[in-house]
């Protein structure tokens, strides 16, 4: 026989301390930004063209702002194809030596901290080994490259991507 489990609420990640190794310059933001859009084609292709435009304007290369615009027009696709909220958000989160991008379908209330995301497995099912609290696995060690899809326990669902800067090289003029 199964046992009852009572939370007073979802888990979320109360607060988010910058993984040991990384170096004190990853701390240094150099840009951070949510926008929240519809369900049409329309707000899909604005949050392209906002993660493209966010991150050019943030001396990103255009190969690495391009491939966080396909990836974000992507996520929004699979998003909005996989939940059925009315608004699904566009996050870009860039320092010094990564960029996160992701899309889902949560949008969190300034008094509440961040999700807790967990992995999905090839099957559908969450992935709970290794899963520190506190922990946004995006960011952690890398599971894959390419999109990397996240739910909550309570069903929400994220798509996103954790790059390191200078993957797609210098930005051109």
């Amino acid at each position: 026989m199964g046992r009852s489990v009572h939370m007073p609420e979802l888990p979320r990640i109360a607060q988010h301390t910058p993984h040991a190794r990384q170096p004190a310059a990853a701390a240094e933001h150099r840009l951070s930004l949510t926008v929240e859009a519809g369900r049409t084609a329309q707000d899909m292709a604005l949050l392209s063209q906002v993660a493209m435009t966010a991150l050019t304007g943030a001396g990103a290369s255009n190969a690495l702002a391009q491939q966080a615009a396909d990836a974000a027009r992507i996520a929004a696709h699979y998003v909005i194809g996989h939940t059925s909220a009315p608004r699904i958000c566009l996050a870009v989160d860039a320092n010094a030596t990564t960029v996160t991008m992701t899309v889902s379908d949560y949008s969190p209330e300034p008094a509440w901290g961040p999700s807790a995301w967990l992995p999905v497995t090839s099957d559908n099912a969450l992935f709970l080994d290794g899963v520190q609290p506190g922990v946004d696995p995006l960011t952690v060690a890398a599971r894959g490259e390419g999109l990397q899809l996240h739910r909550t326990c309570d069903g929400h669902v994220r798509l996103g991507t954790h790059t390191p800067w200078e993957a797609a090289g210098t930005r051109r003029s």
